[in-house]
């Protein structure tokens, strides 16, 4: 465990880092003075200046970090540097702060073929709700003739809607080798058709159609256009689930149902857990699609208008482009300190919620 912890870490390290690079590059492309690039959050361990910039490694590993001349516009004495970044223009500025969210992203994109091409375009298809999906189909059974394919999702048998995997087997077997109808869709539950198998029996006695059931679906590429836009198309979809599971999350906490919302949220201890569970049994594909997630993850949230991030700096930056007046400096800064404020209390508790997991 402790293996993968420090492998989580420098995981998330190394995505932080390419985040943060994204807005150095940009900065220093716009002529704007970086003055610290930091691996880790502060305090310093040690710090080594070349050229203009400071660069330094500091005790806390989970993060990074780029101080710009000029980022707080309440720091008054750096507001008339020519190289500030306050000076810059709002467009140049707005595209430092999106820069990092773009490396996330491409990052994720690149991990994303990796494992695609790798798994000959196949790759796992989460779902916000478990679902009765076909992994693997048989040769020579049924379902193979009536067309089923790896990849479906099954909706219902014989009318009665499918909820599990227990439930799909069940029905079958009730059904003693009798022809069953089948209801099929796409992992997205769309483009529905119906098709008829009668189970075959097997030499042990068994009634089988030939699938193999998964409540996780499989995406497959098949076509050039989807293999080549594979990595791409697949990120937006899960930034599709993404959002459906947060307004489901977001509407857990409104009702009061704090309970079933915490079990669905995971921080670093959670994240850790399921790094050691792919790390203990070697599973190098899985973790790199699971680092592809998490790049992938910290860019549509750092999007988003919340304060302290750079989507909330982002939102600042294009009132002002659009009004043509800065907000006031102070404000902004009082919003993002309660922001940050906020987030890290929010992440605390997922801690304590990640901790309550393993311990009863």
């Amino acid at each position: 465990m402790v293996i993968s912890v420090i492998i989580f870490i420098i995981t998330l390290l190394i995505l932080v880092v390419i985040h943060e690079f994204g807005h150095f590059i940009m900065a220093k492309r716009f002529g704007i003075r970086v003055e610290e690039f930091g691996f880790g959050i502060p305090p310093r361990i040690f710090g080594k200046k070349i050229g203009e910039t400071v660069w330094s490694l500091n005790w806390l590993p989970l993060g990074g970090f780029v101080k710009l001349t000029g980022e707080d516009e309440t720091d008054k004495d750096k507001l008339n540097d020519s190289r500030s970044f306050a000076r810059a223009h709002v467009n140049k500025r707005m595209i430092v702060v999106v820069t990092g969210v773009v490396m996330n992203l491409v990052l994720s994109w690149v991990l994303f073929y990796t494992v695609i091409i790798n798994q000959n375009f196949r790759i796992i298809y989460p779902t916000p709700d478990p679902i009765v999906s076909i992994a693997r189909v048989e040769e020579g059974f049924p379902a193979q003739g009536a067309g089923i394919l790896v990849g479906d999702r099954i909706l219902s048998i014989d009318g009665k809607k499918m909820e599990d995997i227990e439930q799909a087997v069940s029905v079958i077997k009730e059904k003693d080798g009798q022809p069953l109808t089948l209801q099929i869709a796409d992992l997205d539950g769309n483009f529905k058709r119906e098709v008829t198998v009668s189970p075959q029996e097997t030499e042990d006695g068994e009634k089988l159609i030939g699938v193999v059931f998964s409540p996780i679906g499989i995406k497959i590429y098949q076509t050039l256009p989807e293999k080549i836009f594979s990595g791409i198309s697949y990120s937006y979809d899960l930034t599709r689930i993404t959002f459906t599971g947060l307004g489901r999350l977001i509407g857990d906490v409104a009702s009061g149902n704090v309970e079933k919302a915490s079990q669905q949220v995971a921080g670093p201890v959670g994240l850790a857990r399921i790094t050691d569970s792919f790390i203990s049994v070697g599973a190098v594909l899985p973790y790199i699609w699971f680092t592809g997630v998490i790049s992938l993850t910290l860019a549509i949230f750092n999007v988003l208008p919340i304060p302290a991030l750079d989507g909330g700096r982002l939102f600042f930056l294009i009132i002002e482009a659009v009004t043509r007046r800065k907000v006031h400096p102070e404000i902004e800064r009082i919003i993002h300190t309660v922001g940050f404020v906020i987030l890290i209390g929010l992440s605390i508790l997922v801690a304590f919620s990640d901790i309550k997991k393993i311990i009863p």
